[in-house]
């Protein structure tokens, strides 16, 4: 079972969107709001798995809304927008939305959407119990994952830097000439690698920080020349850091 939110401030839009989640048998409305600001409360109080999100809408739209999840949540909520705009699609997905329900949309498009939400889910609740299972008895400078229908050490000081694809992870290392790709959500990592040799430069990517060898506002440039993009929300992080490893001037 889904616990949902419904976030539309149309109402004749929110009306429909709650009799559909009401139709779809594994999906439990926990609210509908009019308004992102209104939902954000809900969010807060944390168990709420996925918003069905309209975009266009007064104070907070529905994307910024969708953005900022990761700091609301200790695990995000995962999230189908609902529009009528149709060039919002792909900034929409840049954000990691699950679906993208164009208005007027009917119930067979909306439990498609539906089935999509719960098989990443699902995929997200086994990624975490297979991080769990394996961390038990990891040793501090190694990180197990599963990989090709086996479970692969990673030596920590191998790892350059993490990309993150959906549900899964590609972790590019030293030691190997192609990645490693596993079933394992970007937080999760994160929890689990030690934060004084790296850190999250991107909604997208982290960086073993003694990889990195020169940074512009907008980049981070690796040792063998490797250029990754530096997010708005964790451009203070990597300031922070290189405040605290950079020489007083003179």
């Amino acid at each position: 079972m889904l616990r949902v939110l419904a976030i539309d401030d149309e109402p004749l839009a929110l009306r429909q969107l709650v009799s559909y989640i009401q139709r779809v048998p594994f999906l439990q409305l926990v609210a509908q709001c009019q308004s992102a600001i209104e939902a954000q409360a809900y969010v807060q109080r944390g168990g709420i798995d996925a918003i069905f999100c309209d975009i266009n809408m007064p104070d907070l739209n529905g994307m910024d809304f969708a953005r900022a999840l990761d700091t609301q949540a200790a695990t995000a909520p995962l999230v189908v927008f609902t529009t009528a705009y149709s060039e919002y699609a792909v900034e929409g997905f840049r954000v990691d939305a699950v679906d993208y329900l164009l208005k007027p949309f009917s119930f067979d498009e909306f439990q498609l959407s539906s089935e999509r939400l719960l098989k990443r889910h699902e995929l997200i609740q086994q990624a975490a119990a297979n991080t769990h299972l394996a961390a038990d008895n990891a040793p501090t400078d190694m990180l197990f994952v599963r990989a090709d229908r086996a479970t692969q050490a990673i030596p920590l000081s191998s790892i350059r830097y993490v990309q993150g694809m959906s549900e899964y992870l590609r972790f590019f290392t030293s030691d190997r000439p192609r990645p490693i790709t596993t079933l394992l959500t970007m937080k999760s990592l994160e929890e689990r690698l030690p934060a004084d040799r790296f850190l999250r430069i991107h909604r997208s990517y982290i960086v073993a920080l003694a990889e990195i060898r020169q940074v512009t506002r907008s980049r981070v440039i690796l040792t063998d020349g490797t250029e990754l993009p530096v997010g708005d929300n964790s451009r203070a992080a990597l300031e922070a850091w290189l405040n605290g490893h950079s020489e007083p001037a003179r």
